[in-house]
This record gives structure tokens, C-alpha cells and sequence, in this order.
């Protein structure tokens, strides 16, 4: 009879380890080096609703909306979806030779809101980085960032939210001449995001 009750409680503590082990490796962190092979979602994804007052963009696929104003215009490449407002320019994919884009990019990610604060001050922009803050959009964790260069012409103001499994970018460009207006008009985009 002890026989079988030591079994029955080994047995017990074998499934729970592997369960345990099961649910771990499921929710583990992905690695800081694998992030470049991440899914990113699709520009064709997302979509805009025109209404009365503004534009509407979701992404149902990734639970994401948020809104612009009308007369913006939405545009991509076959890898990124952007907002700009009329007028701006486009250096290039990353610099703007004046104006307001936004630039959002959803990627398969399972992080947390301290690595990717590490992450941004290692990275690439890092030694351009003035601020960096804590903050909450739709009642999730974000992190806010600005990047900036007088001598290379750029500000960057972006938001990065790490929820379920995905790392949420919505990112402003513009030159340090239109800043003022264009992180105006992005701090009014980033009150109507919504995430699910």
C-alpha cells in the first residue's frame, strides 16, 4: 500500500515538473539576438476608415487602433506601414527632409519593458537617446523614447509597448525644425491608441 502511494506522488510531482517545464519554455523571453527574425506584421494588415473627423487605422489581426487626422495620408512598402502629414518629405526609409511620419511596426516578440529599455540604449540610437520614460497608453507598460541629432537632421519620438507576445513600435520622424508641431500632433495619436 506505501508502495503504491509513494508512486502515486511521484507520478504527481513527474507531471507537474513537466508541466511546469511545458509552461516555461512557452513564456520564456525571446532573445535579444533573435529579434531580427521576429514576424513583423504586414503593411496589408492593417487598414484605414475614413470618418467625418479623422482617419481610423487598425490592425485586427494584432488588436491595435488608433486615429489621425483626416486630411493625413496613409502609404507603404511592402514592409512597413506610415502615416504622414500632408506635405512631408521622405529622405528615406529612416530620415525625413521635413515633416510628420509615423511609422508602426507590430513584431512577434515576447520581451519585457526593461529589455527593451536596455535595448534602446545599446542600440543603434542610443548615443543620439535624450529621454527615455515609463509610461502607460491604454492602460499597458510603455516605453517612450526621443532620439535626436541637430548634425544629422533627425528627431525621432517613438513608443514601444511589449503586450502578449508582441513588441507594439509606433514611431514619429521628422527634422528637429518641425519637431515642435509634429510631437504635438503624435501626443494626440497616441491619446486615441488602443490595444485588446
Amino acid at each position: 500500500m506505501k508502495k503504491k502511494i509513494i508512486l502515486g506522488v511521484v507520478g504527481v510531482v513527474v507531471i507537474a515538473a513537466v508541466a511546469g517545464g511545458f509552461f516555461w519554455w512557452q513564456n520564456r523571453l525571446t532573445p535579444v539576438d533573435k529579434w531580427n527574425m521576429a514576424k513583423i506584421s504586414k503593411p496589408s494588415d492593417f487598414t484605414v476608415t475614413e470618418t467625418a473627423e479623422q482617419k481610423i487605422i487598425e490592425n485586427k489581426s494584432a488588436g491595435l487602433t488608433f486615429a489621425v487626422p483626416k486630411d493625413w495620408i496613409a502609404t507603404s512598402t511592402p514592409s512597413m506601414f506610415k502615416i504622414s502629414k500632408p506635405g512631408a518629405r521622405e529622405k528615406n526609409s529612416i530620415f525625413m527632409e521635413k515633416g510628420c511620419r509615423i511609422i508602426v511596426e507590430i513584431a512577434g516578440i515576447n520581451t519585457n519593458i526593461d529589455t527593451v529599455k536596455e535595448e534602446l540604449k545599446t542600440g543603434v540610437w542610443g548615443k543620439y537617446m535624450s529621454r527615455q520614460d515609463q509610461i502607460i497608453i491604454n492602460d499597458k507598460t510603455a516605453l517612450l523614447y526621443v532620439a535626436s541629432s541637430d548634425t544629422l537632421n533627425f528627431y525621432h519620438y517613438g513608443i514601444v509597448i511589449p503586450y502578449h507576445e508582441k513588441i507594439y513600435s509606433i514611431i514619429l520622424n521628422t527634422t528637429p525644425q518641425d519637431k515642435d508641431i509634429c510631437s504635438q500632433n503624435f501626443q494626440d495619436i497616441l491619446d486615441s491608441v488602443k490595444i485588446q
